[in-house]
């Protein structure tokens, strides 16, 4: 009976820690989103989010929290919020980071980012992705890919320990 009771843990402690994955780390109550996640330098993003501390100052920034940031503003009274920025012109190909950084409601500090990635293309070009691109940029990166892995590892943890068990 102590054997079931340590595997079930064990299963329930690797199913906790790798299906609690999130795109958005330390973000606290924080939600932060972009649309599109890609394009060339020069492209207008759309930026949202909510629970952010209420009617307070925010700023959204391209990779890094620092310098001057790609837009300020402040949130509504139910603490959401919503920007157009530009992709900075010189921005180089492959992934960057849109950062929120603002409080939340119990006012600590947050940073939120979401990848872009900037295309070779200009900003007069129009570039058409290919399927693999287009289904892997779309998705969120929870690492829930991982589940099925650590399930499997688990289970033959268990299998092991149930047959040590039952050696004579």
């Amino acid at each position: 009976m102590k054997w079931k009771f340590l595997v079930f843990m064990v299963l329930a402690a690797m199913f906790l820690a790798v299906g609690t994955g999130t795109a958005l780390a330390n973000c606290g109550s924080v939600t932060f989103s972009i649309t599109p996640n890609s394009g060339p330098a020069g492209t207008s993003v759309n930026a949202s989010g909510d629970g952010a501390m209420s009617d307070d100052s925010y700023s959204i920034y391209w990779d890094t929290v620092s310098g001057q940031p790609l837009y300020s503003g402040t949130t509504d009274n139910g603490g959401g919020f919503q920007a157009t920025v530009t992709v900075p012109a010189n921005a180089t190909p492959g992934a960057h980071s849109i950062i929120f950084s603002g409080l939340d409601y119990s006012e600590d500090t947050v940073e939120c980012p979401q990848t872009f990635t900037v295309t070779g293309a200009t900003g007069n070009e129009t570039v058409q992705q290919d399927a693999y691109t287009q289904a892997r940029t779309t998705m969120p990166e929870t690492g829930a890919f991982l589940l099925p892995a650590g399930l499997l590892a688990a289970a033959g943890t268990g299998l092991l320990l149930a047959r040590r068990r039952n050696r004579p």
